[in-house]
């Protein structure tokens, strides 16, 4: 019989001072089922474990090391995620990155289109979060913090206008449909034929979208809500075309303005959440503008101009009137009055002289100012408030993680009501089956988020 698969795992631990650390640790680990070997190296403070991935996962090692009483050095990155649309996207992507051997923790957040990642850097890496991305059916947009800011905008931009024409097909067409069909108006043709034949291209264009995203949906084996638009759309289209050449169904069975007018609604739908999830991120890049790229220091007696990354604390810093305040510090020499309104909030300029603070990122009015930095980088008022900023942006409040769970039994649970609603009206309760499709069609359209 074929040996079962092994994993090999090597964990960055910190806190061990001595042999008996790195053998409390081997202990804790081999006492895990599923563990064949563990072994500590107390010089590189690191575990490397042998183990059956089919019994326990990384997280669980780690949390062996953690329990033992020691620290577990990962890297985090936070991933720009494009095409997102509903709770079941994030659901599938926190799932195939979860899979990934070497990932520690995942959440992705619809609102901010992100995924933060915690994971082993000795294990897997950007490369593998891209491609796993990626083959999933969703956009790479980058990693937070490189300059994909251009980029992001451009798909963003594009991404827009394509749901912004498809809406214009769907009611420059889907309008007209519904009059004929509401007002009986005569065609050139017979009625089924003819709008069959001015429907049928505009369907196509305006929801392959949705139908191409079900199918990677369902190619990855998840339920998501495209899936359900397909459907909803699908059976109104289907039963259209069976109805007009009397296949099964009468003429009674033409929906070709309601499929249409419905994948015209789910794409207004993604179109305004589109734009809305464009407009969460504004007051991070609006904070992040606020920061200056350069700053005047006067070292070795002279005056010079460098990166914001390169000044130091205690660096005697020159602002002149208009530009922005590099650092948070305190006024050496020179008397402004500066504007503070973007953090305080207030909009009347405050005096700053000798001895005064001065906050980074605000902007020097009138006057010219020499202070010593005192807060650099990432420890300024502006930098903490923008971390604070992106920590909400980026965390699942306890009703979200709820509703991440109740997502996964969400869609099996509405075909089963659609099912049984179509199954109850038509056989048990004796409808037509016009009333029952309709009734079909009712239940998948009104259960997506976006009609």
């Amino acid at each position: 019989m074929a040996d079962k698969p092994r994993q090999n795992a090597n964990i960055k631990i910190s806190g061990m001072s001595c042999a008996s650390c790195a053998l409390n640790i081997e202990k804790s680990l081999q006492n895990l089922d599923g563990v064949d070997k563990a072994h500590v190296n107390l010089g590189t403070e690191e575990a490397i474990i042998e183990y059956d991935p089919a019994k326990l996962k990384l997280p669980k090692l780690e949390e062996a090391v953690q329990d033992a009483g020691y620290e577990v050095i990962n890297d985090q990155v936070v991933i720009k995620v494009g095409d997102m649309s509903c709770a079941m996207c994030v659901k599938a992507i926190e799932d195939v990155l979860t899979q990934i051997d070497g990932v520690s923790h995942v959440n992705v957040n619809l609102a901010s289109e992100k995924a933060y990642v915690t994971y082993n850097p000795k294990m897997t890496g950007i490369t593998d979060f891209k491609n796993a991305i990626v083959d999933l059916g969703y956009q790479y947009l980058g990693v937070e913090g490189e300059e994909t800011s251009d980029r992001e905008e451009e798909i963003r931009r594009k991404d827009l206008n394509g749901k912004r024409n498809r809406i214009f097909v769907a009611f420059g067409f889907g309008i007209p449909l519904m009059i004929i069909m509401l007002f009986n108006i005569p065609t050139p043709i017979y009625t089924p034929y003819f709008l069959l034949l001015v429907a049928i291209l505009p369907f196509i264009y305006v929801s392959y979208p949705i139908f191409n995203a079900a199918y990677r949906s369902l190619k990855n084996r998840n339920l998501d809500m495209d899936v359900m638009y397909s459907m909803g759309i699908g059976v109104a289209f289907v039963s259209s075309v069976l109805g007009t050449f009397s296949i099964f169904l009468t003429p009674q069975f033409i929906f070709y303005e309601t499929a249409l007018m419905l994948a015209g609604f789910l794409m207004l739908g993604r179109y305004l959440e589109s734009r809305a999830k464009g407009r969460t991120s504004t007051a991070i890049k609006k904070l992040v503008g606020m920061q200056p790229k350069t700053a005047t220091v006067v070292r070795d007696g002279a005056e010079i101009q460098i990166p914001i990354e390169d000044v130091e604390i205690n660096d005697i810093v020159i602002v002149k009137p208009g530009e922005k305040i590099p650092a948070d510090g305190e006024v050496v020499s020179g008397e402004s009055y500066v504007d503070e309104s973007a953090i305080t909030g207030e909009p009347i300029p405050v005096l700053k002289d000798m001895g005064k603070n001065v906050v980074g990122g605000t902007i020097n009015k009138n006057g010219a100012l020499k202070f010593k930095a005192a807060r650099i980088g990432k420890d300024t008022v502006l930098a903490q408030i923008i971390s604070l900023v992106e920590s909400a942006q980026g965390s699942k409040p306890p009703v979200q993680r709820i509703a991440d769970k109740a997502v996964t039994y969400f869609i099996p649970t509405i075909l089963t009501i659609a099912i049984v609603s179509f199954v109850l009206w038509y056989f048990v309760f004796g409808s037509t089956l016009l009333f029952g499709v309709t009734v079909l069609i009712s239940i998948l359209v009104v259960a997506c988020p976006c009609a």
